[in-house]
């Protein structure tokens, strides 16, 4: 148990790596970037899935992948639902800790998406906002009809930030073909959420800081980048529902 009051789980004899997930650098600019408000849509659209899958039958939501908390905080302070149970788990360690620091009334963990630390059905929902996860952990840790709650990229999501890096832009890949795929899970319900973003200067670097773009960014581009006294884009997500199929 850290003195932040999250628990760490994915010790030094579990990773591939000295410190797996997202780094601190791209942790803390998606905090800034997201506290800035952009993404409210999107946050907005989740807790309106969640009141109309739930309504009182969700105790227990389990936000897989969450990162530095921005989801988790806004589900806590809107109380979408009364009484939830809020977990985050993530094998980021700084984004944990970015998480804990927010102090939202959630359970944090710092594991892997392919370990859960979780009793089996234990969980109504589980949440996955561009975070990879394992369908089979998922589904295990998932009560009979649980639901799963996914956000992916849509093909024009951040277009008008690519458009400075690649000739041709380059949509990120969701992970939906992997849950479709694991016949673990029935597609309940799909939308569509798409509008303009204006990212002021100071937030452009967090943006592109924040995405895998930034790996693909060279020097010239990041200085074009910053030079820009505004960015426009179109940000667009696909929200998927699917429920657990009872073996």
């Amino acid at each position: 148990m850290a003195r932040e009051g999250y628990i760490n789980l994915h010790l030094a004899q579990h990773k591939r790596s000295k410190t797996p997930g997202d780094s601190d650098q791209m942790m803390k600019s998606r905090q800034r970037f997201l506290n800035a408000g952009y993404y409210q849509c999107l946050a907005e659209s989740v807790a309106e899935l969640i009141k109309q899958e739930s309504i009182c039958a969700v105790k227990t939501l389990l936000d897989i992948g969450c990162g530095e908390g921005y989801y988790l905080q806004y589900l806590s302070q809107i109380k979408a639902i009364e009484n939830l149970n809020l977990i985050g788990i993530d094998i980021s360690k700084s984004g944990v800790k970015l998480a804990a620091k927010r102090h939202i009334d959630a359970q944090l963990i710092v594991d892997s998406a392919y370990n859960l630390p979780l009793f089996n059905t234990s969980i109504d929902v589980v949440l996955s906002i561009f975070s990879p996860l394992c369908p089979k952990e998922t589904a295990r840790v998932l009560k009979p009809g649980g639901v799963l709650i996914m956000v992916g990229p849509g093909e024009q999501h951040l277009s008008g930030l690519t458009t400075h890096i690649y000739d041709q832009h380059q949509p990120h890949q969701g992970n939906f073909k992997l849950i479709d795929e694991q016949g673990l899970f029935a597609l309940k319900k799909s939308t569509n959420l798409q509008q303009n973003i204006s990212v002021k200067k100071t937030d452009i670097e967090n943006l592109l800081t924040m995405t895998p773009y930034y790996w693909h960014t060279s020097p010239e581009q990041k200085k074009l980048l910053s030079s820009l006294p505004v960015l426009i884009t179109p940000i667009e997500f696909h929200l998927r529902v699917y429920e657990k199929i009872s073996s």
